[in-house]
């Protein structure tokens, strides 16, 4: 029968609409399975330890079901927001039972503001009526109006009443004291009329109830199932979370939930799987719960009550993104913009901050998001969403009627404390790992021939016999060079040779991405044929290696050890088994030192032969043994390095393999955990004490055995290496200077650099002149950092920059090319680093060679005017710049109470501040040890900012690179620069609105830390070499000052008295000079111009008329530290004296300064200008021992504070 066009086109009134097609007004009627965040207890809603759990369960239940629910307790969620003084919310949840079929039962009181009891006179209906009874009506329909409600469309409560047998609402209004009970049965379609009473009284209350029993059948429910119920039930939880200031009831039991914190808490150990537990957050001492703007952690969650409208919550995550969000109390449950505006926030400072602290693991937002679970509670003004349902809001943040910008105070609780920055940071490492095991083990393990540069491969290697062959792996190209020669004594089959290029990467703490991007680390894997997922700790595991030994070939030098010591650290870290199985690594070891008779005919006669010595305390015993005739019959040879050793000796090496053959053994835990100590990142404690009682500077290892130990390499020559990575990297406390500038001014003061050189020039004149072994390269940027005078480098520069040495745009790194640039002493130098002191100073030796001295004893303490930042092993060093005049001040204080005869302990010295000449801002003291830096900032106008000044050592390019972080987060509109190289001008424009908040205050506090114009200067980490070599750490300026009062007062003592020795002996030799002329002229001696007489015999005639040899007038030579050296020996004159004793060249030589004087010498005016001299240097020897020690370092005091507060910038 064809279908007519009445039953094919119909008309559905409203009602009918909603029954026929409830998918559109409340979601499935059909029952479905999903997982849910559920309580973890139904009965008690709490754990077995009383706490509540929320826990991820599948849980089956009639989504159409739960929203005719949610609409009713969303509409008192609502109330609350009308009447803030609603207290309390009661739920009843009755399932039924068999006694009345299982009718079910819903009930939801609040004590809020009812519903108008008023009769509508346009619909002539009351207005409880109108509201439940009626589609399409509420109160929401004006859209000029800013709501935080949830309702929108008009249908809400009408919906529940649709799907209701019955539906009962009573409330009332105190205002009109009447009460209002209203029912409607059989899906809205029966309407009981309306009871109204009087409602007056103290008792008179307002409230609402809305009361239902649910159209079973429209659901396909024969009942209301357990897990329905259970859905229900966490419902009422997550209201109670939402109202903080409610009391919330679930069948007449209070929920034990109150607030959103409380709520949180609920989910803490949820989100995670306990392996990477968070941390134990403090909650910080001005946070309270509940009060805006403050961010607090409890245990392993963090909340923070931004503002009136918005409350979050943080909790890590091991099960991937998690959001618990409610808007105006309606569960998000697919979240929507406002969990994006959070997030993104978060998410963006946290990879902000990892990228930070981990560059290397370039970690973006997304990749952080997998490990956040995000609560957020927020109020949003006429929210939109996508469907009826209300579970993903689709408002726009510019909508949202409010704004939630995360305080840092909430940042810095969510990276420190939370575990989430551990979980990225692990997850990244996880990645690259996985990566880089891809990498280095996608080959096979063991192949035949490997294709790597400069390898020269043995022949067995990855054969059969691979176990046989030895790996030589050598310090750069000219060890390799050497080893090629020495494989034509053993062939090739079983020795492959690897140069290594410098240092391997300490690979302990390094990152899977450094691993990865390390060429060394992976040739080695490849030629070894290592694997990163292979344990070799069988003789199976073994066998599948290229190579069964490896030998280091290294100088025999503090840089060889460290390479071995790296090396043996890369086993250690991934493939310890090998370093546990005796003989792997071997080292192949070199002369430093031979000594070999000076002809084969010396040798023959006298017994001697050629020996090696494997370390300078071996050579030194030997020499002293020695019998002192035999030492000029020796030849010394002194091997710097490999590429000191010719092809003949790297083949003689070779042919007594066992003699050069060192094998490392392991002996336990020992040895592992003293590889993990000097290279683990987390020991540097346990690295200062190793220092501190291990290090002897005379000792070596010992190899004669032909087998040592990892611990013993470590703690007598790697150590070695460690104390000199600290003599190189931190200052001593004498003259300031690290061992690099140290030389730099040796070689400047040894040239008497007083005209311009290349900076390119002298580095090669420094490295040629101090034996400098670290490359040009350093010692360009040691000699342009020493001449560098902008604010924040040097307060007085030992160099004069003459070009571009850099300025304060760029702290130094804008300087020119060292080929472009040049120096020369500055005036001041030699004032602060007398001549006369030169002859006093312990020199260091290279290879038996004077070099630098071991310090230099400056007038003042140097550390303190230009300070020192470096980091050494085990120790780093941070020592801010002082007053050059308040230095002179303490230490001219110092020595009037020496003068005074007081206890210099006892003397009081004026407190000294860091200062950096020509900064213009302020540094104030905070603390004990530490200090603030601050620039200065004016306001211009009403819209204007200048920013004159930058706190010392923050850096213009990187402030403007602040300031554009700024523009981009609008808290400024724009700036523009008006700077020199020297001074700093920023104009900054803000918005007025913007800049009156941040200038109510007089004392620009908020402003200043808005532009970060503040920066922490701390003096608790100055370390520096005492005059004795030890390491010391200086509680403050006032210690180091103190220690080097006394080093510098012994050395005016020895300087007076060595002045006075070498005055005299001037005094003496002029004295000598001008008897000599006045005798020959006119005394006994004036047969010496008339007679033709032989050498030796004026010589005795000098010596008989009381002449002084020239050697009485030589100073004492330097005492030169480790001269190795061998003297040459004296030969006797061929000149005798008749009837006497021939006499030595030395002997007749020492009165050359008389005999050869010219005969200008005798005449009048020469006479005259050697007695001026004579009397000159008469007069100063008696003004010099008429002064004390003190006396003469006081002049020169006052001589250098003239000469500074001369100039402006240095005046107090």
């Amino acid at each position: 029968m064809e279908n007519s066009v009445e039953s094919i086109y119909q008309k559905k009134t409203p009602l009918e609409h909603v029954l026929l097609r409830p998918g559109m007004y409340i979601g499935s009627v059909e029952a479905v399975k999903d997982s849910m965040w559920m309580m973890s207890a139904d009965s008690a809603s709490t754990s077995d330890d009383g706490e509540l759990r929320m826990k991820q369960q599948a849980v089956e239940y009639v989504p159409a079901l739960y929203k005719i629910f949610d609409e009713i307790i969303v509409n008192a969620v609502d109330n609350k927001v009308r009447d803030p003084n609603m207290r309390h919310l009661d739920v009843v949840v009755d399932p039924g039972n068999k006694a009345n079929g299982f009718r079910p039962w819903i009930s939801i009181h609040n004590d809020g503001k009812g519903i108008p009891v008023k009769f509508h006179k346009t619909e002539n209906v009351y207005v409880p009526e109108l509201v439940l009874g009626h589609l399409l009506t509420g109160s929401n329909f004006d859209d000029s109006t800013a709501r935080l409600t949830g309702g929108r469309h008009g249908y809400g409560a009408k919906l529940t009443n649709i799907f209701s047998k019955e539906f009962v609402v009573e409330t009332g209004d105190t205002a009109v004291g009447l009460r209002y009970k209203q029912s409607w049965h059989n899906n809205m379609r029966d309407r009981g009329e309306p009871e109204i009473t009087e409602f007056v009284g103290e008792e008179a209350k307002d409230f609402t109830r809305v009361s239902f029993s649910p159209d079973l059948d429209k659901f396909e429910m024969e009942k209301l199932t357990a897990g329905m119920v259970r859905v229900l039930k966490k419902r009422v939880f997550d209201v109670a979370g939402c109202l903080s200031d409610v009391e919330v009831k679930l069948n007449g039991k209070k929920v034990p939930i109150s607030g959103f914190e409380s709520y949180i808490q609920a989910f803490r150990h949820s989100t995670t799987t306990g392996s990477t537990p968070p941390k134990s957050p403090t909650p910080s001492s001005d946070a309270k719960d509940g009060e805006e703007g403050t961010a607090i952690g409890g245990t392993d969650y963090i909340f923070s009550r931004v503002n009136k409208r918005w409350q979050i919550g943080v909790l890590p995550s091991d099960v991937g993104f998690v959001q618990v969000s409610f808007v105006n109390g309606m569960s998000a449950l697919r979240g929507g913009t406002h969990v994006g505006y959070i997030g993104d926030q978060l998410c963006r400072r946290i990879a902000d901050h990892v990228n930070r602290k981990h560059p290397e693991l370039a970690i973006t937002a997304a990749q952080v998001k997998p490990h956040l679970a995000l609560f957020i509670n927020c109020q949003i003004e006429n929210p939109t969403f996508d469907s009826q349902m209300k579970e993903y809001m689709s408002s726009r943040p510019s909508a949202y009627g409010s704004t939630c910008v995360l305080s840092e105070r909430l940042s810095k609780l969510v990276i420190t404390d939370s575990g989430i920055v551990e979980r990225v940071v692990d997850s990244a490492r996880a990645r690259q790992r996985a990566a880089l095991l891809k990498k280095v083990s996608s080959t096979r393990s063991k192949s035949s021939s490997v294709n790597v540069p400069k390898l020269e491969d043995a022949n067995l290697a990855g054969g059969p016999r691979s176990s046989e062959c030895s790996l030589i792996l050598t310090e750069g190209d000219s060890a390799k060079a050497l080893a090629v020669a020495g494989l034509a004594v053993v062939g090739r089959d079983q020795y492959g040779v690897f140069p290594l290029r410098g240092k391997l990467l300490n690979v302990r703490d390094a990152t899977v991405s450094q691993l990865s991007k390390n060429a060394e680390f992976a040739h080695l894997s490849t030629i070894l044929g290592l694997r990163m997922d292979e344990r070799y700790d069988t003789e199976e595991a073994r066998e599948k290696l290229r190579y069964g030994r490896v030998v280091v070939m290294t100088d025999q030098d503090h840089d060889g050890s460290h390479i071995k010591g790296l090396l043996f650290n890369l086993f250690h870290t991934f493939w310890p088994e090998l370093l546990k199985h005796g003989g792997f690594i071997s080292e192949f070891i070199t002369p430093i030192i031979k000594v070999s008779p000076s002809s084969k005919r010396v040798g023959t006669e006298r017994g001697l032969e050629t020996r090696r010595f494997f370390s300078l305390p071996e050579y030194f015993e030997w020499k002293a043994a020695l019998d002192p005739a035999d030492v000029k019959h020796y030849t010394i040879k002194y091997y710097k390095g490999l590429g000191t050793s010719t092809s003949a000796e790297g083949r003689e090496y070779f042919s007594d393999l066992a003699g050069h053959l060192v094998d490392f053994n392991w002996t336990g835990d020992g040895d592992g955990d003293a590889l993990d100590m000097v290279f683990s990142k987390t020991r540097a404690a346990d690295r200062k004490a190793w220092l501190l009682h291990e290090y002897t500077p005379d000792a070596f290892l010992d190899t004669s055995s032909g087998e040592v130990t990892y611990r013993d390499f470590v703690n007598h020559e790697l150590i070695q290496f460690s104390h000199a990575d600290n003599a190189r990297s931190l200052p001593s406390v004498v003259d300031g200077l690290k061992v690099s500038q140290r030389k730099v001014l040796f070689a400047c003061l040894k040239r008497k650099l007083t005209r311009e050189v290349k900076v390119a020039q002298l580095a090669g004149y420094c490295s040629e002149h101090t034996a400098y072994h670290h490359g040009e390269a350093s010692l360009h940027s040691t000699i342009v950092n020493m001449a560098q005078d902008f604010v924040g480098s040097n307060n007085l520069p030992l160099l004069y920059p003459s070009g571009q040495f850099g300025t304060r745009l760029q702290g130094g790194k804008d300087a020119a090319s060292p080929r472009y640039i040049f120096t020369l002493l500055q005036r001041h130098t030699r004032l602060l680093f007398p001549e006369d002191d030169d002859a006093l100073l312990a020199y260091a030796d290279d290879d038996g060679f004077p070099v630098e001295p071991v310090h230099y004893v400056p007038i003042i303490p140097m550390l303190l005017v230009n300070g020192a930042e470096g980091i050494g092993t085990g120790w780093s060093s941070s020592i801010p710049c002082h007053h050059p005049v308040q230095v002179i001040d303490n230490l001219l204080a110092l020595l009037d109470a020496e003068e005074a005869g007081e206890d210099l302990t006892q003397v009081q010295l004026t407190a000294m501040a860091p200062w950096a000449k020509g900064f213009a801002g302020e540094i104030r003291q905070t603390g004990p040890h530490s200090f603030v830096s601050r620039g200065n900032v004016q306001q211009v106008n009403t819209s204007t900012l200048r920013v004159t000044e930058l706190p010392v050592g923050k850096w213009v390019e990187d402030y403007k690179k602040f300031l554009w972080d700024l523009v981009a987060k609008k808290a400024i509109r724009s700036f523009s620069e008006h700077h020199s190289e020297r001074d700093v001008r920023f104009d900054i424009s803000m918005l007025r609105s913007d800049l009156a908040k941040y200038t109510r205050d007089d004392d620009k506090e908020a402003l200043v830390k808005l532009l970060r114009l503040e920066a922490n200067v701390s003096t608790s980490n100055m370390h520096a070499f005492n005059a004795a070599g030890q390491l010391v750490k200086y509680e403050t300026s006032e210690d180091i000052l103190r220690d080097f009062y006394s080093v510098r007062r012994e050395l005016y003592a020895q300087r007076k008295a060595h002045l006075e020795q070498r005055q005299t002996k001037d005094v003496l030799r002029l004295g000598n000079r001008i008897r000599f002329v006045q005798e020959v002229s006119f005394g006994d001696l004036q047969k010496v111009l008339k007679e033709r007489i032989p050498k030796a015999e004026l010589v005795l005639l000098l010596q008989e008329h009381g002449f002084s040899p020239a050697s009485a007038f030589k100073e004492d030579a330097p005492d030169h530290v480790g001269d190795l050296g061998v003297a040459a020996a004296g030969h006797v004159h061929d000149d005798a004296v008749e009837g006497g004793e021939p006499l030595a060249v030395d002997a007749i030589e020492d009165f050359d300064y008389l005999l050869n004087t010219s005969l200008m010498s005798f005449t009048k005016e020469f006479a005259d200008r050697l007695q001026k001299e004579h009397d000159s240097k008469q007069e100063k020897l008696q003004q010099l021992q008429a002064m004390s020690p003190t006396q003469v370092w006081r002049r020169e005091l006052e001589q250098l504070r003239a000469a500074l507060v001369r100039q402006k910038e240095f005046q107090l």
